[in-house]
């Protein structure tokens, strides 16, 4: 049995099926652990929902920042935007199964045998690998709650507040933990975050910000296991990250780059070419 990680997969069903092709992935004996965005702007939602979703308990996800959009839009608080490319899941029969099983989704995955840690963005470096997992389960409850969930949904794109306290209470906690799990790059010199920034490490440095993951503390992957971190989210890195303990997966599939699995057992990464027109560097 092997344990493969997958990046952002954004629609790209064919690439998808090519990577666990050349895996020669075995549904009865290996485990896939994707990083989210699992749909968004690319060419195949749909088919690409299904698929995973059909795995069954074989396959893993977390929550993205655009599987949170598609449920922002099925409960009326976002407007589906062309270039997301939604529409043939919002027009498809399947969207109430497809809705109840994203939001069975967590927004941190722990392997319960190895000492995997999956996020879609990152960790805040504000937290230790214990606050992180204890915050995750208090928004896991949030979107599986029904008495809550729209409410949520209502106040969730904010970018404020930009740091942590305890005593943050109600959206206002619910919206730093759920930006830290799925939309966090960039942290200013105080750990506060910096959710606006959208360039590279050596660019935004010039403007006195640094990755999320430059600004942890020495043990904060470390409680009752040295867990490995592994994220996508961030396709500028194009899988480029020093930490020793942290994986970063997501190379762009969807701008025409690649897309990538880590395998745990190997510690090997692999990747296939993406089918689209390459946008990446543009």
């Amino acid at each position: 049995m092997a344990v493969y990680c997958i990046g952002d997969v954004h629609a790209c069903h064919d690439e998808l099926r090519a990577l666990l092709e050349v895996m020669d992935f075995n549904p009865e004996n290996d485990e896939l652990i994707f990083t989210g965005d699992l749909i968004g702007r690319g060419p195949q939602p749909l088919q690409t929902l299904r698929f995973i979703k059909n795995l069954g308990e074989r396959a893993h996800t977390v929550l993205g920042n655009h599987d949170l959009n598609l449920l922002a839009v099925i409960y009326g608080h976002n407007q589906p935007r062309k270039k997301d490319n939604l529409d043939e899941i919002l027009k498809s029969k399947e969207l109430n199964k497809i809705t109840d099983w994203l939001r069975t989704k967590p927004l941190l995955y722990l392997h319960p045998q190895h000492p995997i840690c999956t996020v879609h963005a990152g960790i805040s470096p504000q937290w230790n690998i214990a606050d992180a997992i204890r915050c995750a389960d208090e928004m896991n409850a949030v979107i599986r709650d029904d008495s809550v969930f729209d409410s949520f949904l209502a106040g969730m794109y904010s970018d404020e507040p930009d740091s942590w306290s305890e005593d943050l209470t109600g959206i206002d906690r619910w919206r730093y933990i759920t930006n830290v799990f799925t939309r966090i790059r960039l942290c200013r010199s105080d750990r506060t975050l910096d959710l606006k920034n959208k360039n590279s490490p050596e660019e935004a440095r010039d403007e006195g910000l640094l990755p999320w993951f430059d600004m942890l503390g020495h043990n904060a992957l470390t409680s009752d296991r040295n867990y490995t971190l592994v994220f996508g989210h961030w396709a500028a890195l194009t899988g480029k990250c020093l930490h020793p303990k942290i994986k970063s997966l997501d190379t762009g599939c969807v701008w025409g780059n690649r897309l990538t699995r880590w395998c745990y057992d190997t510690d090997t990464l692999y990747s296939v070419p993406s089918l689209l027109p390459n946008k990446f560097k543009k």
